[in-house]
């Protein structure tokens, strides 16, 4: 409808603009000499070629003298020579010289005719009223010229229309109106020359002088105009050194100085900072008339049809084919390039297209404004590259590009804060080479460069999205993983130290080196950056002594230097002094209080410190690498035990924990063997106990350690899992786990009564450990409830503080009854021998009551 209307209008002004062809020349002119068409012809190109230019807001509005040839025309010229004259000229200045499209020069000729029209008519209703060139038939002159050119201006600003606010296109229209009233008055020079019989050589004279003055000072405004804005770029780019911004700012204010709708700027990879050098080609922004600027992106060859860089300035008109597939694929008709120099060097281009608001195709001039434009560009962006790079070396590594300790604490510290405010979680963890100093020594520092350049690639790329990998220094490592917490950390750290499965080849070597990577989660153990990295560095340095693979951070190991380095010393003496005794727990059948195991717990009663809890001196022995041998004393003193039952005519079932530096240890098969053949006790007696967490987190030696498990269970060792629940419990990994039994995590067991959820996770695991034929044993039963609960739940066995606390082997008494000791007393359940008062029944009667739960034996503290 908008489309119908809009012609409608169009085609009213064209009617009525033809008025001027049926006018005849007034009575009251009859004694002025008419001149012919095509004077007026000339003169209208020539007064409209030599205009001046209004830019706002980024589009140029043309403005000329055409008032003079107009008002001449009017006294001087039939309407209809008046108005072909008028016509032609325009069109011609608007078709060469200012090369229009086609909608443009419409536009243009509908915009003259209503012009023309408006003047011939308002001269015959204003100007022949009065006193022909009299005082106010020139001053009515005056006045129909400025409607006249108003008129013409209004239409064209229909076409198109001022951007921005109302007192913008206010301010062109008072411009025009000005310049069409001077344009009048010079007009009516010749006229009354002509009138007065004068000679008609002075105005003939005077008009075109004029005119070539204005043009003047039209192109004058205009340098000035252009070295302001030129200046005002000049500053910015100082004040706007970084490239992201800068480039923006180079594109809008080419546009704009040469009235381009089309600019681009184009960086080879010399001028691109470091992080963006791993993408190869080049970068390209590009900017069009009412459009925000792109880029960067990466330009295809094909909008390189001319040589990239190039050597000189050129104006691209299409003149040949490689020109013209240039401005093809830019949707372009004709372009000015230049090169972008830093020094001698070219970098790369700018290139500025379409020229719009009615002026012609770019020129020399124009070429050579745009020069001085990129040349300042290419300064301030070299400088900014120079700024940008100085900043990336700063906070960065130069060996590797990954970020230095001075950009990952500042990048740890704004996370942390961001993180936590908003209740998330953020794991922190650092990462040293194993054996990467021997290198060094053996092959040289240029072979260690090599090695971590390798390695930081692989961790960078294992890594994934979100995640940011430092280099501190040397062979160290630091990483930040924002809302990960303890599963997604695992599964990261597990690729991470897969980092470390093939070798680096390096010179024609082949290097392996391994890992030790710390692990902390925040906020649960830390709320700053700061204690995060520094509790991550003590789960390293733990696994450093294990061995390598990864340690999550535990409060144990959280002890202080000065106590952890006298623990370590204290105990490799207690262990060459056979000082490290052990005690047993009972693993009970919940159906009948049958003793069906016992779990073997290192202890250490020290001289002077008395009782040392296990997590502490386990912790010693991890940072003092003692884990193997402290493992084998509790080994070998479970075996003895077992030897001696067996010797009493007892077989009793014993069961330790494999340590994970203990399980990544090779030998691990062969001092098993060792030791049940030096106590002669049936490998079928001996539980072996991991949690799920030492094989499946240990990339390292996770094949290692399936292989020695497997081994172990061919022997005829039983093999448990310990706190089964607490990290992926992956019912495909424990199906391939030679497997004999389960051990449900004490959390999941005390939660047993706090609602649906909690008996569902417990139910689950129990039919998932039937299903596939394995003992399940239920950790910290607490209480009688939680027993029989447990019992009707289908699972067999439970241990915990209901049963009996840790005891000493010697304060194990044996009823003559039984070949297998049985819980015969009533919380805190001892094994007594000789028979002790038996009060079993009421705890084992029938399981479908819970008469029992009514007397509850109150918990024994927790003991570690």
């Amino acid at each position: 409808m908008a489309h119908a209307l809009t012609a409608l209008g169009v085609l009213v002004v064209v009617l009525t603009g033809l008025v001027p062809l049926w006018l005849g020349r007034p009575a009251e002119l009859a004694g002025l000499s008419t001149l012919p068409w095509w004077l007026f012809a000339i003169a209208f190109t020539v007064t409209d070629a030599c205009g001046m230019t209004v830019g706002i807001r980024g589009r140029r509005y043309a403005i000329t003298l055409g008032g003079i040839p107009l008002a001449a025309g009017l006294y001087l010229s039939d309407p209809g020579p008046l108005l072909l004259g008028r016509l032609l000229g325009g069109l011609l200045v608007a078709a060469w010289f200012r090369r229009q499209r086609l909608r443009a020069l419409a536009g243009s000729a509908v915009a003259v005719i209503a012009g023309t029209t408006v003047a011939e008519l308002l001269f015959r209703s204003l100007v022949l009223d009065h006193a022909l060139l009299g005082h106010t038939g020139r001053a009515m002159t005056l006045v129909v010229v400025g409607a006249s050119v108003l008129a013409e201006s209004l239409l064209l600003l229909r076409v198109r229309p001022v951007p921005g606010p109302g007192p913008e296109a206010a301010r062109l229209l008072g411009c025009v109106l000005v310049t069409g009233v001077i344009g009048a008055a010079i007009g009516l020079i010749p006229v009354l020359s002509v009138d007065r019989g004068e000679i008609v050589l002075p105005g003939v004279v005077l008009g075109p002088a004029l005119v070539v003055g204005f043009r003047a000072f039209a192109l004058l405004s205009e340098r000035h105009a252009r070295l302001s804005r030129l200046y005002e770029l000049s500053d910015v780019l100082a004040r706007t050194p970084e490239p992201a911004r800068a480039v923006p700012l180079v594109l809008e204010r080419s546009a704009d100085l040469l009235n381009a709708r089309y600019a681009e700027l184009v960086l080879n990879d010399d001028l691109l900072v470091p992080w963006d050098r791993s993408r190869p080609g080049h970068r390209m922004w590009v900017l069009r008339a009412g459009e925000p600027v792109t880029g960067p992106r990466s330009a295809a060859c094909a909008m390189f049809a001319l040589p990239f860089p190039p050597a000189g300035p050129l104006l691209v008109r299409g003149t040949d084919a490689t020109e013209s597939a240039f401005l093809r694929e830019r949707g372009i008709g004709q372009a000015a390039l230049v090169p972008l120099r830093i020094g001698d060097r070219a970098v790369g281009h700018l290139v500025v297209g379409e020229r719009g608001g009615g002026e012609r195709g770019f020129t020399a001039p124009d070429l050579a404004l745009l020069e001085t434009v990129a040349g300042r560009a290419a300064l301030a962006l070299g400088n900014g590259h120079e700024l940008e790079r100085l900043q990336f070396e700063a906070r960065h590594d130069e060996l590797t590009g990954l970020p230095n300790r001075l950009d990952f604490r500042a990048q740890l510290d704004e996370a942390v804060e961001d993180l936590f405010t908003d209740g998330r979680q953020c794991a922190v963890m650092l990462l040293d080479f194993n054996g990467f100093k021997a290198i060094n020594d053996t092959l040289g520092h240029h072979a260690g460069d090599a090695l971590l350049r390798e390695l930081a690639g692989r961790l960078r790329k294992v890594a994934g999205r979100g995640v940011t990998i430092a280099r501190l220094g040397g062979d160290e490592f630091a990483v930040l993983a924002p809302g990960m917490g303890d599963g997604a950390a695992r599964a990261l750290a597990r690729r991470l130290l897969s980092a470390f499965d093939e070798p680096v080849t390096v010179d024609g070597n082949e290097l392996r080196v391994g890992g030790s990577l710390g692990v902390a989660v925040g906020p649960e153990q830390g709320d700053t950056g700061a204690e995060l990295l520094r509790l991550a560095d003590v789960a390293m340095y733990v696994a450093k002594a294990a061995g390598g693979g990864y340690r999550m951070f535990t409060r144990a190991m959280d002890l202080p230097t000065s106590r952890v380095q006298a623990l370590g010393t204290a105990l490799r003496e207690a262990l060459e002094a056979g000082r490290i005794g052990i005690a047993v727990q009972p693993l009970v059948d919940l159906a009948d209080g049958e003793v069906y195991a016992l779990e073997a717990l290192a202890r250490w009663q020290h001289p002077e410190l008395g009782e040392v809890p296990p997590e502490e001196f386990f912790a010693a022995a991890e940072r003092s690498g003692l884990v193997s041998e402290l493992s084998r004393t509790v080994l070998d003193q479970a075996l003895a035990g077992a030897r001696d039952w067996l010797d009493t005519g007892r077989q009793v079932r014993v069961a330790i924990n494999l340590a994970p530096g203990w399980l990544a240890d090779p030998t691990l098969p062969d001092q098993i063997t060792t030791a049940l053949e030096t106590h002669d006790v049936p490998a079928d007696l001996l539980y072996l106990e991991f949690s799920e967490a030492d094989v499946i987190d240990q990339p390292e030696t996770g094949h290692g350690g399936l292989t020695a498990l497997s081994r172990l269970r061919a022997l005829g060792v039983r093999l448990s899992v310990d706190d089964f629940g607490t990290g992926y419990s992956s019912l495909t990994f424990l199906s391939k786990l030679p497997v004999d039994q389960i051990k449900i995590d004490r959390s999941y067991v005390q939660d047993l009564r706090s609602g649906i959820r909690g008996r569902a996770v417990v139910q689950s695991i129990i039919d998932v450990g039937r299903n596939l034929g394995l003992e399940v044993v239920a950790e910290g039963v607490a209480d009688a409830h939680t027993r029989i609960e447990l019992r009707r739940m289908g699972c067999e066995f439970g241990q915990g503080y209901y049963f009996d606390a840790p005891m000493a082997v010697e304060d194990l008494a044996w009823r003559d009854d039984a070949q297998a000791p049985r819980v015969a007393g009533f919380g805190p359940w001892r094994l007594a021998f000789p028979p002790s008062p038996r009060r079993t029944q009421q705890v084992l009667g029938p399981l479908d009551t819970l008469a029992e739960c009514s007397s509850p034996t109150p918990t024994p503290p927790s003991v570690p």
